[in-house]
């Protein structure tokens, strides 16, 4: 075994003696005696380059020295053997170097295993307090919480004891596998969603392994925040039911959507009703299928841009734009194919601008016309 793969093993052991001595602490009586418990560190030293001496004996060099040029740092590395005995106080949090805590055991803690340390002693309050105020510690679904559900709980707490941003936001680490919605959202109008997770607190990130990866069985509500993210992962809510069945369904936000598939929903895969603020959301590389629409937009204070997506076998259309809306589609990668109506329909004085030559083989195969205009909608091509 080399020496990182041993070091990690043993931090790895003493954590959980430690976890076992808080524990025990918590029931009553100190473990009397030494423990069995053995840890290996490395501690590691290195020489600061220096110059050959123009004029000292080739013999005192090794094979690789050149006349002029530094030598090689030399890495001396001395094993140190702590054995736990609960007879000397602070034992387990003396002995080992400060660099053992700082770069090999605090970086294994998650959000959860940080914040509960905190009751061991304040030796852990400075470490919470470190990675918590510079916003390192995010949140592990399946490991600080149990489910997708629990998560607003927790952002909810803790967006009351700090401030996140834009530039510095919530991180929320959603794994590989599915990951079921189970919650019920009830918007400011009172109506309730099922299997829809409602977004209460701006400047939140939920960043997952991949499109093919990681997949949020049920949807995501969203009202009255900005600075929502999703990336890199799969959204299908089936969910049935009149309107239910939404991906994403937003309004009175600003969202961005990072190679994200919004897919097989019961009724659209990116629903924004009218707003009566501005509504933004801007989606790069994103998949709308399987769904009855893929996106619709409406609204005169809502404005959604796509960059390089794909709008394909939805039932009726990949884009609907509709009252006054406004949609900008960009990019070489897109295409509205397979729909089994139209490629984008437009009612009701809406407006698409396709940022893309007019020989952009941008509609294919759909079941009606490609293009579709009623009540004042326009779609118009536009070279940037």
């Amino acid at each position: 075994m080399d020496i990182e793969s041993e070091l990690e093993s043993s931090v790895g052991r003493y954590w959980k003696l430690l976890c076992v001595a808080r524990q025990r602490g918590r029931q009553g009586p100190r473990i009397q005696g030494r423990c069995g418990f053995e840890m290996r560190v490395s501690i590691v030293s290195k020489s600061k380059p220096k110059k050959m001496d123009n004029k000292s004996s080739t013999s005192s060099r090794s094979p690789g020295d050149v006349e002029g040029e530094s030598v090689a740092k030399k890495i001396t590395v001395v094993y140190k053997t702590i054995v736990y005995d609960e007879s000397v106080p602070d034992q387990w949090l003396d002995e080992p170097p400060l660099e053992i805590w700082d770069h090999k055991i605090i970086p294994l803690l998650s959000l959860r295993d940080l914040a509960l340390s905190r009751t061991v002693c304040t030796f852990f309050e400075a470490y919470w307090q470190d990675k918590f105020s510079n916003n390192v510690l995010p949140l592990r679904v399946g490991n600080d919480v149990a489910t997708i559900d629990d998560v607003m709980g927790v952002i909810e707490i803790l967006s009351s004891r700090r401030e996140y941003t834009k530039l510095n936001p919530f991180v929320v680490l959603l794994g590989q596998g599915e990951h079921q919605i189970t919650s019920s959202w009830t918007n400011p109008d009172g109506n309730v969603r099922p299997t829809t997770l409602g977004i209460t607190r701006s400047n939140v990130t939920f960043l997952g392994t991949g499109k093919d990866a990681t997949t949020i069985l049920g949807g995501f509500g969203i009202d009255n925040v900005e600075n929502i993210t999703f990336k890199n992962m799969t959204v299908t809510n089936t969910s049935e039911n009149s309107e239910n069945g939404c991906g994403i369904r937003m309004r009175n936000a600003k969202v961005e959507l990072f190679d994200i598939a919004l897919k097989g929903c019961n009724y659209v895969g990116l629903y924004i009703p009218g707003s009566t603020s501005e509504t933004t959301v801007v989606a790069t590389r994103c998949e709308f299928a399987n769904s009855k629409y893929g996106a619709a937009v409406h609204g005169s204070l809502t404005s959604a841009t796509f960059k390089n997506c794909v709008f394909n076998d939805n039932k009726y259309d990949g884009i609907l734009g509709f009252d006054n809306s406004t949609i900008h589609v960009h990019g070489e990668g897109t295409a509205m194919h397979s729909n089994g109506r139209h490629g984008i329909s437009v009612w009701n004085s809406g407006k698409i601008l396709l940022h893309l030559p007019s020989h952009h083989n941008t509609f294919y195969n759909n079941g009606r016309e490609d293009r579709y205009t009623m009540g004042g909608g326009t779609i118009t091509n536009v070279e940037d």
